[in-house]
């Protein structure tokens, strides 16, 4: 990406020849053509002087002319994340910002995301959690932006959520302090994985363990898990030294790497698993990057 659009970038995401991110000092929401963005940077190449039109403002650039275009009013957008209804096919964006929410759609034809929805509420600072939930009978997805923990019978976890279908109540206030949670991945229609420090927990979209033949209600680990990926039969959890995958029915271990001698970072999951790594004893050496063959996340 810093060869093709050389600002600072926090989130990428390819839908089609689409490429979406969050890039620049403004944290802007940017929609760039793949394809031109290589193009141009061929044709750059060429120049005998190179010309920086990314130090430029965009406005000297026309408009029809651009291949990295800001979509309007997303300024200052802090996360992203991205769903597809299975029942409908049709596909979300979502953008969190420090009070408000945004809320996209892929339109096909034109080959982009349009707004939908634009929703006041002050977010939960810092933002853990930020991602969406598909319910059946609703048209648009519920944007889950906490976890807490459960206050009701048998509820390990409460979702809270931004329910963009309503007119009138948003949000839920509640006084239950936010459990930490890494991650959030929605499997099926109504099976939910929750990962928390040493432990991934299977629930429904009531915050209730859920287990079946396919998934056991819960993933143990020994230790503190910072990312994690799910197979079709198994997750794969992320530390500081390596990586453990479990399998969903039985809880076995199905593969694991360890050693301390590196340090491991997931930097990306979306269709192909990248992972760097360190050497312990320098943490700002160059690094390593692998792709884990065979992998490809899931959900």
């Amino acid at each position: 990406m810093e060869q093709l659009f050389p600002r600072r970038c926090t989130w990428l995401y390819v839908m089609n020849n689409c490429l979406l991110s969050i890039s620049g000092k403004a944290s802007q929401l940017y929609s760039h053509n793949l394809i031109g963005l290589f193009e141009y940077a061929r044709q750059m190449q060429k120049l005998p002087v190179a010309i920086p039109t990314h130090k430029l403002p965009d406005r000297i650039l026309p408009r029809k002319f651009a291949v990295s275009t800001k979509i309007p009013d997303t300024k200052g957008c802090q996360k992203c994340c991205v769903v597809r209804n299975p029942y409908t096919g049709h596909k979300y964006l979502c953008g969190a910002f420090q009070s408000s929410i945004v809320l996209l759609e892929w339109v096909e034809p034109m080959q982009k995301f349009m707004l939908i929805k634009n929703i006041d509420f002050p977010l939960p600072c810092p933002l853990e959690v930020f991602e969406m939930l598909v319910v059946p009978e609703q048209e648009y997805p519920l944007i889950c932006v906490a976890v807490s923990k459960g206050t009701e019978f048998n509820q390990v976890v409460r979702f809270e959520t931004v329910n963009p279908n309503s007119t009138s109540s948003w949000f839920t206030e509640t006084d239950t302090p936010q459990s930490c949670v890494i991650h959030v991945t929605q499997l099926e229609r109504d099976t939910i994985l929750v990962c928390l420090d040493r432990c991934i927990k299977i629930v429904n979209l009531l915050g209730r363990l859920k287990s079946s033949r396919k998934l056991s209600a819960e993933l143990t680990f020994n230790f503190q898990i910072e990312s994690i990926v799910c197979l079709q039969d198994s997750v794969l959890a992320f530390w500081k030294h390596g990586m453990q995958g479990r399998s969903f029915r039985s809880n076995e271990i199905t593969q694991e790497i360890s050693d301390n001698t590196r340090i491991f970072k997931l930097l990306g999951s979306d269709r192909v698993v990248v992972l760097e790594s360190r050497p312990t004893d320098n943490p700002t050496a160059n690094s390593n990057l692998y792709i884990l063959a065979g992998h490809e996340n899931s959900y």
